[in-house]
């Protein structure tokens, strides 16, 4: 048993290196993977009962500071209708059942390069990160209107598949709009991490004239804008300008947009400017025609079908 038990993890710490190599606690991770290892050893190597129940009891910790509960029991208990035991803990018919969900501080990640640039890139959009008023965790609030129902729903179960919101599926919802127009749209609410803090805080920044929070783009951002969070931001604010793409930045000032493109240019080789555009004479990022091509290739193989439109023809 010390063969097979040491080869696995052996194979899924050389593998999360890469994996995680973007996570800010991945350190973390590497902890409790190998205290997760240890405990498999001590269980298998037990020579009495109180060995192997510290054995037991200290993997199914370890389980748990990865998120195992809440992600994997409800999914478990959605998906499975009989009686099971497992892991000391009761699954019944009863699908009310309460379940102990985690505090905010308890859910620590690890966060993968695909989820940060999933948010990363949504955030650049229109999606917010929400600081709990207690100050110990943050959340993401992703708002679609309902002619983007297909790519939300892709991106919820993206999300509720590996535990960062509830897995029921979103409401459509109505506002009423200044001009009296009916606004359709669904909402996502992810669960309170604390370990998304540092993210709010490379997001927002304190308006010294009103004194309060606004969105800023990160000086930082060249590390996270991957092939994949330019797919998600263009997916949600981007669009066919007559032989080029736009992307609507209406939030960030010139000098930021000018950032953006500079990032662009440098990490991609794409070539594009900042054009006044949109409401209140703010900008937009508009990449050139001879960088389509280039900006294409780097971002269909993420996109989804439905959203495909935006690249024109």
């Amino acid at each position: 048993m010390f063969i097979p038990v040491l080869y696995i993890s052996t194979l899924i710490h050389i593998y999360s290196i890469d994996y995680l190599s973007s996570d800010p606690h991945n350190q973390r991770f590497f902890s409790y993977l190998s205290l997760f290892t240890f405990f498999m050893l001590l269980l298998a190597s037990g020579a009495n009962y109180f060995v192997m129940f510290i054995g037991w009891e200290g993997i199914l910790e370890c389980l748990k500071w990865y998120n195992f509960d809440e992600f994997f029991i409800s999914n478990f208990v959605e998906n499975n209708k009989n009686f099971y035991l497992l892991g000391g803990l009761v699954f019944t018919k009863d699908k009310k059942m309460k379940v102990n969900k985690l505090t905010s501080y308890q859910r620590i990640g690890p966060h993968n390069i695909d989820i940060l640039s999933i948010i990363i890139g949504s955030v650049l959009g229109d999606t917010q990160l929400e600081k709990r008023s207690n100050g110990l965790g943050t959340r993401i609030l992703f708002e679609q209107s309902n002619k983007n129902v297909e790519y939300l729903m892709w991106f919820h179960n993206y999300l509720s598949s590996r535990g960062y919101c509830n897995p029921n599926k979103p409401k459509l919802h109505t506002r009423i709009k200044k001009d009296n127009k009916v606004f359709y749209h669904y909402r996502i609410n992810s669960y309170t991490f604390s370990s998304f803090n540092w993210l709010n805080e490379m997001f927002y920044s304190i308006d010294v004239k009103t004194d309060k929070l606004i969105k800023v783009v990160p000086l930082n951002i060249e590390k996270y804008l991957t092939p994949l969070a330019l797919a998600i931001w263009f997916m949600e604010d981007g669009s066919k300008l007559g032989s080029g793409v736009r992307i609507a930045t209406n939030n960030f000032t010139l000098e930021e947009v000018q950032f953006l493109c500079d990032v662009l240019y440098k990490k991609y080789n794409l070539t594009a400017t900042a054009h006044v555009g949109g409401k209140n004479n703010s900008y937009v990022l508009y990449i050139h025609t001879k960088s389509v091509p280039l900006f294409s290739s780097l971002v269909k193989v993420y996109m989804h079908p439905s959203m495909y439109y935006k690249l024109g023809s």
